[in-house]
């Protein structure tokens, strides 16, 4: 079993080994009670930000990883419901095609990957299918590198449970698979950071990071990471991992930063919980249980495309036509309207 992690706060070239960077960063990401040979077992290197993270990961693992250099065909098998794409309504392993929208998909494409979907999420009980996840996950080929989101999954806002990762992780460990972490939003599902990233800690890596097996490999692959960071981006500014640096090493504005970040995921979910409120004071028809179920900033409210057309025709109420809402575009002022709109579209296209 292995993992690799991209993270949003990414901004300098060369793979990072300051003591002081490296060790707050990484127990942020693994957690306070990482033990200390771990820190010498994980390189990193920081990105243009979490797209250029995966990207960076994306071409160290297509020159790298021993699996895809033995079979000569790297692929990545990535959820069918994934950042910035339309769902495909399937329950089988799928290629992507050249049509699919942008992102993930064309984020691996373009570092020569293959992209190759797989089921994550069920539209009928609009919630995360952990079955049809699972089982696809042991029927892939043993070594296979699988894309997921640590938390406040974009754009469904549903996540495996605490008790789900676990199995996830055994399943990884069992079919020697890479897990291709895209950590964007830790915090912004629970409010609480350390409960929104057990999912990477039960796989061992932080940051753009790799756990290698022992301080002379990482020393090894630290060298290809300061190749790699310079071919992908030159040399950005450092500023953003100062403020990372000055937050994370300073007791006081760690437990400030960790504060903001509870209470904007409390916002959220009081948003989540009036529209959904909302939505049943009306009498809308359905169940509308899953909008308080999921989490983050977005969330699929599983309206049809007849129905989001006509959301955005006669309501001027704008959601993508997989029905994701932007729970974070809601507020006091126009929540009600929404609420009223969805409400009055499917009462009008419900026989």
């Amino acid at each position: 079993m292995g993992s690799i992690t991209a993270n949003p706060f990414q901004d300098i070239p060369e793979a990072r080994t300051e003591p002081i960077f490296l060790l707050v960063y990484t127990r942020q990401m693994k957690g306070k009670h990482m033990y200390f040979p771990v820190y010498w077992r994980i390189v990193s290197t920081q990105t243009l930000g979490a797209s250029g993270g995966c990207h960076a990961g994306a071409v160290l693992l297509r020159d790298h990883y021993e699996p895809w250099k033995r079979s000569g065909k790297p692929e990545i098998f990535i959820p069918d419901d994934t950042w910035c794409k339309f769902p495909i309504l399937t329950s089988s392993v799928v290629p992507c095609s050249d049509q699919l929208p942008v992102n993930h998909p064309f984020l691996f494409k373009s570092a020569g990957i293959k992209p190759t979907i797989i089921p994550y999420f069920n539209h009928k009980t609009n919630s995360f299918d952990f079955e049809a996840f699972t089982a696809t996950l042991r029927e892939l080929p043993a070594q296979s590198v699988i894309l997921i989101q640590s938390n406040a999954q974009n754009p469904t806002g549903s996540d495996p449970s605490p008790q789900q990762w676990r199995e996830l992780a055994t399943i990884f460990s069992q079919r020697g698979h890479l897990a291709f972490f895209d950590a964007a939003y830790p915090g912004f599902a629970s409010g609480d950071i350390d409960t929104d990233l057990q999912g990477v800690r039960f796989e061992r890596v932080g940051l753009l990071s790799v756990l290698t097996a022992n301080e002379d490999t990482a020393k090894k692959l630290e060298v290809q990471m300061k190749l790699l960071a310079r071919a992908e981006s030159g040399a950005p500014p450092d500023f953003g991992s100062k403020i990372v640096e000055t937050v994370l090493s300073d007791e006081a504005l760690k437990a400030q930063w960790r504060e903001e970040v509870r209470d904007m995921a409390n916002r959220l979910k009081q948003r989540r919980l009036r529209l959904r409120e909302g939505l049943e004071k009306l009498e809308t028809p359905g169940n509308w249980n899953h909008i308080t179920e999921q989490n983050g900033m977005f969330s699929y409210i599983g309206l049809s495309v007849e129905q989001v057309t006509l959301l955005r025709d006669e309501y001027h109420v704008y959601l993508q036509d997989s029905s994701r809402i932007s729970i974070a575009g809601l507020n006091n002022f126009n929540i009600d309207y929404v609420a009223r709109s969805i409400s009055a579209v499917v009462k009008a296209t419900t026989k």
